[in-house]
């Protein structure tokens, strides 16, 4: 059944803050994963086809604010998509980096944020199935939080010797896939939504292992919050917005120029521009 209601609950949303995660089911049907999964196809050759071959070995992203993508990136302003990511981010939060993404490796374990203070949040959705053992996204209840996220950065769970694997785990008998986590088994059509700091890995992965990620930032508010925002943007010309391999810049100048005059956009670009992720599409 699809979801109509896309407010979360207090006990969703008490869930989300004591594990660092929240699983939504179905929350698109299948006649729009269809849409989801052609939009994604074709873009996605049409940007191997501009590639060299040095290219194509690292190219794994694509930004989703793009006029080839009309139906995937509107899901940016779908309240299916902004209405939980608001509440659990701040009702000014800000739409991030957003990308599609096909993967043929497997992700190990890491967060995706080293900011304790700035909040922000993920919204992943699997396009093909996924299972425990067929790629499947795994993460760590409560290690977004300290003193559980301090102690797998003491012990370098996201440290990896070339061939070897976690340097943690090199002299034990784990491999990734033995660390204790819950495994966010998928259907498309589901989301799971995740804060940044949370630590997540995927094994078992498949060639062109495909999501959709709309990710969220907070209006930084207190002075640890602005300066973190502060260093991320000092980084923004070869990292944050400009992050290879994404193919692309994260805003598209069409996009940019909202011509449905999304008042909810309008804040996202005047703020984006603010902070400064948006002077290279100006430029």
């Amino acid at each position: 059944m699809i979801q109509e209601n896309h407010r979360l609950t207090k006990e969703q949303i008490r869930q989300f803050e004591t594990f660092g995660f929240f699983v939504r089911r179905q929350v698109f049907n299948a006649e729009e994963m269809v849409g989801i999964n052609d939009e994604f196809s074709r873009r996605r050759l049409s940007i191997l086809a501009q590639l060299d071959p040095e290219e194509k070995e690292n190219f794994r992203s694509w930004p989703i604010r793009n006029p080839e993508l009309p139906f995937i990136s509107s899901l940016l302003e779908d309240p299916r998509i902004y209405g939980p990511s608001e509440q659990l981010a701040g009702e000014d939060s800000v739409l991030f980096q957003s990308n599609c993404n096909s993967y043929g490796v497997d992700t190990n374990w890491h967060s995706d944020s080293k900011d304790r203070h700035l909040r922000l949040i993920k919204n992943v959705m699997y396009l093909q199935p996924t299972t425990a053992e067929r790629g499947a996204l795994r993460l760590i209840p409560g290690s977004h939080k300290s003193p559980l996220y301090d102690e797998l950065v003491r012990i370098g769970l996201d440290l990896y010797v070339k061939d070897q694997g976690s340097y943690f785990l090199k002299d034990s008998e784990f491999s990734g896939s033995d660390i204790p986590c819950y495994i966010f088994s998928s259907s498309p059509g589901d989301i799971i939504i995740f804060n940044q700091n949370t630590w997540h890995a995927a094994y078992g992965t498949f060639e062109y292992r495909r999501t959709c990620t709309f990710n969220f930032i907070c209006n930084p508010k207190t002075d640890e919050e602005k300066g973190e925002l502060n260093a991320m943007a000092e980084q923004a010309g070869d990292r944050s917005f400009k992050e290879l391999p994404v193919q692309g810049s994260q805003c598209h100048s069409e996009w940019l120029a909202n011509p449905e005059g999304s008042a909810r956009r309008a804040r996202w670009i005047k703020k984006l521009e603010e902070w400064g992720f948006v002077e290279e599409v100006k430029a």
